[in-house]
């Protein structure tokens, strides 16, 4: 199925994202940012966080903790893309920002100092494609953290793989820019995500690629790898409530605590 849009499926890829970067930002308006970080926060506040470091893990842009950052949080962002982390720097600073960015890869980090809380936005979990990386990026944060911290990460659902992403097709059509972002099934767990950018570049258009995959994991699973990394408990909503998932959630987050 071909869906022409003014927006684009809400994820994120792992790659390099090197011509993607850029526009980024303008192509997820709808992933409503701003909603997203109040909604971590609301847990920082439940849980009682009073510290004010917070981990950002495949940050990307920065753009769902830059609100933190603008109340006086500092944030560590940790990410894999040059680009991406020149584009979250820009932002931060602009800001007057408390921050430092480090480039790694999300399952293989350490930090300078532990966080109060830490963050994984944008089913960024999913693009790491096997249990093993699941459990060494968990295993990486909960080193990252202080006692008495908590972890907040959403990620796509296995349903959400078979009903809404897999075999669609979406076109993002601007002045500047074409994007085709292609869905291919790979099987019940696994969409492989093709991107075809057409950039102008003043005269003609030159085309840039990016590929990656998503893995879906079933809730026990993810429940699991957490508890064996050290977490104490794990609490499971459906997207940006406080309702108990779903056979039909597309999106769930995760609450952890650390002891």
């Amino acid at each position: 199925m071909i869906k022409f849009l003014r927006e684009l499926p809400r994820t994120k890829a792992m790659s390099s994202y090197c011509d993607f970067a850029r526009f980024y930002d303008e192509l997820t308006e709808n992933v409503e940012y701003e909603k997203r970080c109040k909604y971590i926060k609301s847990f920082l506040d439940k849980y009682n966080i009073t510290g004010k470091v917070v981990l950002d893990l495949a940050c990307g842009t920065c753009s769902v903790s830059l609100p933190l950052a603008k109340c006086g949080y500092k944030i560590i962002g940790v990410d894999l893309s040059d680009e991406m982390l020149e584009i979250a720097s820009e932002k931060l600073f602009e800001c007057g920002c408390d921050f430092s960015l480090i480039k790694a890869n999300m399952s293989d980090f350490a930090l300078p100092e532990r966080a109060d809380a830490a963050a994984c936005s944008l089913d960024s979990i999913n693009h790491l494609n096997s249990s093993d990386d699941v459990k060494k990026a968990f295993s990486c944060v909960y080193n990252s953290l202080k006692e008495n911290s908590i972890f907040v990460f959403d990620v796509n659902t296995i349903y959400k793989h078979n009903q809404i992403l897999s075999d669609n097709t979406f076109i993002f059509d601007e002045d500047d820019y074409y994007i085709v972002w292609d869905n291919e099934h790979i099987d019940d767990r696994n969409v492989r995500i093709l991107i075809d950018m057409f950039i102008f570049n003043g005269s003609s258009y030159d085309r840039k690629s990016e590929e990656f995959t998503e893995t879906a994991y079933e809730i026990d699973e993810l429940k699991k790898m957490l508890y064996d990394s050290g977490f104490s408990s794990v609490e499971v909503y459906d997207e940006l409530t406080e309702n108990k998932p779903r056979s039909d959630s597309e999106r769930l987050y995760f609450v952890c605590k650390k002891d």
